[in-house]
């Protein structure tokens, strides 16, 4: 299992494949950093979906996919602060959470996730869309953070493969 500095290795709590934290993880730390927005302090989700992948998984030998998933790890884990919060939260989906960022260094985040990501479109013939939303002050639970990103990714898939997309 690779292990991330300064991220939790436990295995309750990290994907196997990938190394990043898991949904488990991710459920557990979101409540709590979504708080933060209420105190005033930015906070930004990114929504990051590998396009078609119910298409894409069934084509990989299990070997295959078990690679990409643990480049992808390395990756992604690697492209974010250590104080933000990257976790693999569905079987094709990985989740963003940045502290003290609003959505103008969401959208610096998610460039750089692209760029991160160019390599990887090529040699395994996968693409990724992402949905990026910032807190506001009318959002008073993590439910309705998590259904902004959501609506922007959905937006961005509507137009095609490897779209950012940005709510409101």
């Amino acid at each position: 299992m690779m292990e991330t500095e300064g991220r939790s290795s436990h295995p309750a709590l990290t994907d196997a494949q990938t190394g990043l934290p898991n949904k488990l993880h991710w459920d557990t730390v979101f409540g709590v950093i979504f708080a933060a927005g209420d105190r005033g302090i930015p906070l930004t989700l990114i929504l990051l979906e590998i396009d078609h992948y119910q298409d894409w998984i069934p084509n990989q030998e299990p070997e295959d996919s078990d690679l990409v998933f643990a480049s992808l790890g390395q990756i992604l884990g690697a492209t974010v602060r250590q104080s933000d919060l990257a976790a693999r939260t569905q079987e094709g989906r990985f989740s963003f959470l940045l502290l003290d960022c609003n959505l103008a260094g969401g959208r610096l985040v998610a460039d750089r996730l692209d760029g991160f990501l160019d390599s990887a479109r090529g040699r395994w013939r996968m693409g990724f869309s992402m949905g990026v939303a910032a807190f506001s002050r009318d959002m008073t639970r993590p439910e309705n953070l998590a259904a902004a990103a959501e609506e922007a990714l959905r937006r961005g898939q509507a137009r095609g493969e490897n779209q950012i997309e940005f709510y409101g």
